[in-house]
Formats: structure tokens, C-alpha cells, sequence
């Protein structure tokens, strides 16, 4: 499958401003120390986008060349929205405790211990970051834990 240049740059780009977007209006309920830093860069991103789309569709930018899109790029885009949808209802830890054994498993990587270490990891890195680091809770599940 192959995609004009100029409309994949558009639809990534148009994906990272909803995302910011959205971030923005869930953010909207989180104290004003925790909310400001991501808020800010939000709002760059967001100008980011448009400078760059300007460039794109109002800069004469040619567009012919084809980028070919890898044949595991849906499924890993449709897992990405299923993980999305998995903090929401059950909370980053659980979800991030499935999705990242999941993924690692489909992009090939057998070995339970790296699994699994990996998995430990990147919760708990994403852990102190946000909640010791920026003092920014992690998503709630809306199933109550």
C-alpha cells in the first residue's frame, strides 16, 4: 500500500493535533501546577501543526512523492487505540500491563524474562516521572482501581 507524501504528513500530523487537542480538554481537571507544563507544550504542538500544515497544502509543496506503508502499521495503530481505550477503563497500570507484553510478543520478542522486565520497567519509569517527578497523577480507571 503506498500514500502520497503530502497526505501522510497531513493525517500524522492532523492525529498528533487531536491528541494534543484532547489532552488539553481532559487536563482541564487536573490542578493548575499539575496541568501547566503539558498544557504549554500542548499549545506549541498545536501551533506546530498549523505552521506546518500552512507549509504543506499553502506552500507549494509538490506532494508526488509515495511512502510505502508497512503491512503491520494498522494493527499496531488499532493496538495503540485499544491501549488508549484500556486506560481509560481499567487504568495505566493494568493496561500498560497487558499492552506492553502484547506488543512485544507481536513484534517478535519471545523471551519471558525480557518481557517481563521490559513491562516492569516502563510502568515504573512512567510511574516516577509523572507522579513523583511532575506530581502528576497517571489515569484512573473508570471501573473504580
Amino acid at each position: 500500500m503506498e500514500i502520497r507524501m503530502k497526505y501522510a504528513e497531513t493525517l500524522f500530523l492532523l492525529l498528533v493535533c487531536l491528541v494534543s487537542g484532547v489532552f488539553l480538554v481532559i487536563s482541564a481537571g487536573y490542578s493548575d501546577i499539575a496541568r501547566a507544563v503539558p498544557n504549554i507544550c500542548s499549545v506549541f504542538v498545536i501551533l506546530c501543526i498549523l505552521f506546518r500544515l500552512g507549509q504543506i497544502w499553502l506552500g507549494g509543496s509538490s506532494g508526488t512523492s509515495a511512502m510505502k506503508i508497512h503491512k503491520r502499521a494498522i494493527p499496531f495503530i488499532l493496538m495503540l487505540t485499544a491501549y488508549t481505550a484500556g486506560v481509560f477503563v481499567t487504568g495505566f497500570i493494568i493496561a500498560s500491563a497487558i499492552f506492553v507484553p502484547i506488543c512485544m510478543y507481536w513484534m517478535g520478542q519471545r523471551k519471558l524474562s525480557v518481557v517481563l522486565s521490559v513491562t516492569a520497567v516502563y510502568i515504573v519509569l512512567v510511574y516516577l516521572v509523572f507522579v513523583t517527578g511532575f506530581r502528576m497523577p497517571l489515569p484512573e480507571s473508570i471501573v473504580g482501581f
